[in-house]
Parts: structure tokens; C-alpha cells; sequence
């Protein structure tokens, strides 16, 4: 014959110490009801919750629980064990000093998983899981999932993931696809020095998101993350990108020594474009099964909107660079109609004259008289430009130039 706990009403029912349930125990917790454990939980019978089940203590053994409409919570002050190899709940909460360790198969949340305090740590092949319906509240550099979280299902699906105190959440914000599991993870630092693509100026190597698809199929999603501490002046492997502006992006690769390309930036707030910031991908990702992707935050030459426009302030024939070995006008949005380059000696005759943007862009003037063919000697040269973007906002700029020899 089974012994009944039944815990019924809204104010907790406290045990001090250890609970421990025999093999012929029955536990129910009625909805609204709290059952709070000040010690370890030892459950060799069953455990049925339908309200609150607090924990202080590790959690020893687990015969049968029932949690898939109840809530569970870990209080306690310092780490915390959950020794039931598998365990489903409605509701799972972390507030407590410490860091909760899940070690064993599976782990799963239908309805809610909430960060307030305290961190998660699964073990190293533990599949911890968000079913479909299942979201995801709090987290900070105190309180995050530190590990491989797996989500279910379509729609937005969010990852409160961290490592070594920092929080760095990273949402996928458009999956839609048919029995999918996706994978998400992220290590403090990258432990090789990423490689930027030609569109970079460089990518972080302080923070390394990891994304796999594990099962089914789904289409094309926007990435949004949040980084922080970082440095993005600083790159172990830099690109030189002629620019003058210059944004934070999302940058991606298929190997964490791989070369890193942009998905660009459509939208960064809470940010000062250097430490710390949230990004939303211009660009989407798809996933695909037996590929994981690599994601960090990078540094690329921004456009914007109305167009961009660089003039050197000098160059010389015998540079290596073929760009600072012509006087050209860099740009983007620049419309071929109405375009005009003229370069002046200092006696005011026109060595160089061009209507083309693709021209002064792609060939410029490198050095030598337009009409005579000689070569002009080292010194100050003046220019006049006048041009429009390619939504007709008009640009007339005149100024100086050194030709170095």
C-alpha cells in the first residue's frame, strides 16, 4: 500500500531537510500547491506535480516523476545535482547562488524555461531540449545555459546560452521547417584566430556561436545576437579595406579556422559599435544536416543608404598597392549620369579629365599628363568632382592631393 504526501493550498509546505520517498511513497502536488525541499530529494516512489516542486538540494534519484504540467525550481545557494538520468517538466526555473548540473541522457522543457539567477551545465553528451512550444525568459552574465541547448519546432527560437560569465544569447528569428531540431552553443574565445573574408575588416575571436541542424529540414532564418565585451579595434587577423565607415556584423564560416563571410547587419541597437550591441543578419542562414556553422561577430565596411564616397588625400606611381598607385575616387551608389573628375596642376592646367565614374574608379590618373602624355613632377595637385548618388542626391566637393614620387 502506497504512503500519500498530498500537498494541497497556496502556502509552501517546507521540508527542512532531505525528502526521502520510499518505493511504496506517493507525492502529489496539487495545482497552486508549493512543495519546497530544504535538502536533498531522494524519490524512490512517484512524484506527481502539478504545482510547484522547490529544490535546495541535489536532486538523488528519481523512480517516477510526472511533471508535464507542473512547475520545478532550484533555490539553493551553491550547486545543485539533478541525478535522474531523464526528466521532462512543464516549467523549469533557475534562481539560486550556484550552477545546476544536468548529467545525464535527456532533459526536457514543454512550456517554459526561465533564467533569474544560476547557470545550467548539461553534461557533455546530454540532449537538453525545448519542445515546439516551449519559451525562454531571463538570463544575464549570472544567470544562462552553459552548453549545447537543442530547440524544437518552428517559429522564433531563442538560445540562452553563455560560457565563463558571459551571457550571449542568439536567436534564429524565422524557422519554419518539418520535424527540426536545431542545435546552438557558445565558448568564451575562439581557440584558433578566424580569417575575414574580402568584405571584412576582420572577425572577433573573443566569442564562437556554434549552430547544427540536427534533424529535419528548414528554410532560410535571420540571425539575431547579443554580444558584449568585446574589442572590435583589435583583430589577430585584420583586413585593409579602403572605407570610412564602418558597422558590426554577423559573420559565419564552416570551420572555426575557416574563412569568415558576412550575412551584414540590418539593424544594431543598445550598442556603441565597438564592446557590445545586438545585431540582427541582413542576410539569412539555412542550415543543413551534417554541417555545423560557426558565428561571430565581425567589422565590415558600411554603405549607407543615400551611397558612400572616398577621396585619397595622396598615392604614388611606385606603390605596391595597385589602389594607392592611381588618384582614384572610391564609392558606392554612384550614378555614371552627370559625373565629373577634373585634376589641376599647380599652374591650373587640367592634367586629367574624366565623365566617368567606372574611369576615375577602376583606372584614375596615374601620374601623367592626359594631353602631352609626360609625366607630371611630385608635388600638390587640385580637383574638382562633381557627381550625384543614385537616389539624385548631388555632390560637388573641390580640394588637394599629393602626387609622391
Amino acid at each position: 500500500m502506497r504512503k500519500l504526501i498530498h500537498v494541497i493550498g497556496l502556502a509552501p509546505f517546507l521540508a527542512l531537510g532531505q525528502l526521502y520517498i520510499p518505493s511504496n511513497g506517493l507525492v502529489h502536488i496539487a495545482n497552486g500547491a508549493n512543495l519546497e525541499v530544504g535538502g536533498d530529494l531522494d524519490n524512490n516512489g512517484v512524484i506527481q506535480n502539478r504545482g510547484t516542486l522547490s529544490l535546495y538540494g541535489d536532486w538523488i534519484n528519481n523512480a517516477n516523476f510526472n511533471g508535464l504540467e507542473g512547475r520545478l525550481q532550484f533555490l539553493g545557494g551553491s550547486e545543485q545535482v539533478v541525478g535522474p538520468p531523464q526528466l521532462t517538466v512543464s516549467e523549469l526555473v533557475i534562481n539560486q547562488g550556484g550552477e545546476v548540473s544536468f548529467p545525464g541522457d535527456q532533459y526536457i522543457v514543454l512550456d517554459r524555461l526561465e533564467f533569474q539567477f544560476g547557470k545550467i551545465k548539461p553534461g557533455p553528451d546530454t540532449r537538453f531540449v525545448l519542445e515546439p512550444d516551449a519559451k525562454v525568459f531571463g538570463g544575464s552574465n549570472l544567470s544562462y545555459f552553459d552548453g549545447t541547448l537543442i530547440a524544437k519546432g518552428s517559429g522564433i527560437k531563442t538560445f540562452p546560452i553563455g560560457s565563463e560569465g558571459l551571457f550571449a544569447p542568439i536567436t534564429l528569428l524565422s524557422v519554419f521547417g518539418l520535424n527540426t531540431e536545431i542545435a546552438a552553443g557558445f565558448v568564451r574565445g575562439n581557440s584558433v584566430d578566424p580569417v575575414p573574408g574580402d568584405s571584412l575588416l576582420g572577425v572577433s575571436h573573443r566569442g564562437l556561436w556554434e549552430l547544427e541542424l540536427l534533424n529535419g529540414a528548414t528554410d532560410a532564418t535571420k540571425l539575431e545576437l547579443e554580444f558584449s565585451e568585446e574589442d572590435l579595434t583589435d583583430f589577430r587577423v585584420p583586413n585593409n579595406i579602403r572605407h570610412r565607415v564602418n558597422a558590426p556584423v554577423i559573420a559565419y564560416a564552416t570551420d572555426p579556422a575557416g574563412i569568415y563571410r558576412s550575412l551584414g547587419v540590418e539593424s544594431i541597437t543598445d550598442s556603441d559599435s565597438v564592446t557590445f550591441g545586438t545585431i540582427v543578419s541582413e542576410l539569412p542562414i539555412r542550415p543543413t544536416i551534417g554541417e555545423k556553422l560557426y558565428v561571430a561577430v565581425g567589422l565590415a565596411p558600411r554603405i549607407p543608404n543615400e551611397g558612400l564616397y572616398f577621396i585619397p588625400e595622396a598615392f604614388s606611381p611606385q606603390a605596391s598597392d595597385p589602389d594607392n598607385a592611381t588618384f582614384k575616387i572610391f564609392g558606392q551608389k554612384i550614378s555614371e549620369e552627370g559625373f565629373d573628375l577634373q585634376i589641376y596642376n599647380r599652374l591650373g592646367v587640367v592634367v586629367y579629365s574624366t565623365n566617368s565614374f567606372e574611369e576615375a574608379n577602376q583606372n584614375g590618373w596615374n601620374g601623367d599628363n592626359q594631353r602631352t602624355g609626360a609625366e607630371e613632377p611630385a608635388g600638390v595637385y587640385y580637383y574638382t568632382i562633381k557627381f550625384q548618388f543614385d537616389t539624385g542626391l548631388p555632390v560637388q566637393e573641390k580640394g588637394a592631393f599629393y602626387l609622391v614620387k
